[in-house]
């Protein structure tokens, strides 16, 4: 199992920092496509719950946020939204199995969910050294994921919360932590970026990062699921990958936005 992970990490993550570098449509095409593959792993785990929004209308609500956000001047974010609100709701109508309401509102809320953080990560990488702004915000995650697995493997006595993610204690965090905030910097200065911004960003991966995972593991649990698919040997699906992500990705774009690029140190 570690080595299954490990081959694909090996053999996933070169081609993803060569997209985030590169930019243009191959950044904004896997962008699209793990969002769309997140949302369908989404509404699978709710039909295991007993639910059943249609996931069409979540892959257009992500969509128009993400084309929003590479491509603002077209303004069409307002009536894509309110199509998929007025169409998602007019579904339902006419599909009324299960529990219709309630689809409707899952499926609403997996796309924003989905939509508002791939939307962050596509206008991160749009900002001045946009690519090395989205790769500091993603090593400050990966390495508190790292801190975290590596410190609370081994000293981790107080979990945090046994029943959505029984791994996870508050040793792991502490680690995270210090591992974000230790070595982040040192990421940021090979990127020529502020050191004391690699800081701030690896807290965010290490606090954020967490609550992004249990969110999705609250999901998961929820329906009696391990994983959220098995597109990739030995870590799961798509969601599985991007849930620690996702709020990093939020706030860490508003971060840049606001204080990095207009404070530089």
């Amino acid at each position: 199992m570690l080595l299954t992970r490990v081959l694909s990490a090996l053999i996933l993550l070169p081609i993803v920092l060569g997209v985030i570098w590169i930019g243009g449509c191959p950044f904004d095409s896997l962008l699209s496509l793990l969002l769309c593959l997140s949302a369908i792993e989404f509404c699978h785990l709710m039909q295991r719950g007993g639910f059943r929004p249609p996931v069409f209308f979540s892959i257009v609500l992500i969509l128009s946020f993400v084309i929003d956000a590479m491509q603002p001047e077209a303004q069409l974010l307002q009536p894509a939204i309110a199509a998929g609100l007025l169409g998602s709701l007019t579904w339902q109508l006419f599909h009324r199995q299960g529990v219709p309401a309630v689809d409707w509102a899952l499926a609403i809320a997996g796309g924003l969910y989905l939509g508002i953080a791939g939307a962050s990560g596509a206008a991160l990488r749009q900002l001045p050294h946009g690519e090395r702004w989205l790769l500091l915000v993603l090593t400050g995650t990966w390495l508190a994921d790292s801190g975290a697995y590596f410190v609370g493997s081994r000293l981790g006595r107080h979990k945090m919360t046994p029943t959505l993610s029984p791994r996870k204690s508050w040793e792991g965090l502490i680690g995270g932590i210090i591992f974000g905030i230790g070595l982040n910097p040192i990421v940021a200065g090979w990127f020529g970026l502020p050191p004391i911004h690699g800081a701030v960003l690896g807290a965010f991966g290490a606090t954020l990062g967490v609550l992004g995972d249990l969110a999705i593991s609250m999901v998961k649990r929820q329906v009696g699921a391990k994983d959220s698919g098995r597109l990739i040997p030995g870590h799961g699906g798509a969601l599985d990958r991007l849930d620690s992500i996702l709020f990093t990705l939020i706030v860490g774009y508003y971060y840049v936005a606001w204080f990095a690029l207009t404070r530089p140190f």
